[in-house]
């Protein structure tokens, strides 16, 4: 009975680490750029090589910034689960909404791997990032 409960605590401290390396799925969020605070929706997937990734970045207009137009590009980057480090750079657009440039992501993500956390690089406008995993509807 000990080793039994024992064996539920281990596993009960190890399931943030594990959600922490794995970065894969859906999250949402936001982001600052010259155009102001944009919606930001991110689809990271696992690529060929073990830290590499790809991803969809879909952007668009939030309530306090309606006037922000929508688009949509892939990403390619990597994630280094020891250090909980993401880097991921434009790579192709899929819809370009006009005057607008593609910008890579470079955070952390969170213990508890339910955020990722950030700096905008590459754009001398752009500041800040920040995604969770939505909630699930039903649990």
């Amino acid at each position: 009975m000990i080793r039994l409960s024992l064996i539920a605590l281990v596993s009960a401290m190890l399931a943030p680490i594990a959600a922490a390396q794995d970065v894969t799925g859906e999250w949402t969020g936001r982001y600052i750029c010259g155009q102001g605070v944009t919606a930001l929706n991110l689809t990271i997937a696992k690529a060929a090589s073990p830290n590499a990734l790809t991803a969809t970045f879909r952007f668009g207009p939030l309530p306090e910034n309606p006037d922000v137009p929508k688009g949509v590009y892939q990403m390619r980057g990597t994630y280094d689960a020891g250090s909980r480090h993401v880097r991921l750079d434009g790579v192709k657009w899929i819809d370009a909404p006009a005057g607008y440039v593609m910008v890579g992501l470079d955070g952390h993500v969170s213990e508890s791997g339910s955020r990722i956390k950030g700096s905008v690089p590459d754009m001398f406008s752009c500041t800040a990032f920040e995604v969770w995993r939505p909630d699930p509807l039903v649990g």
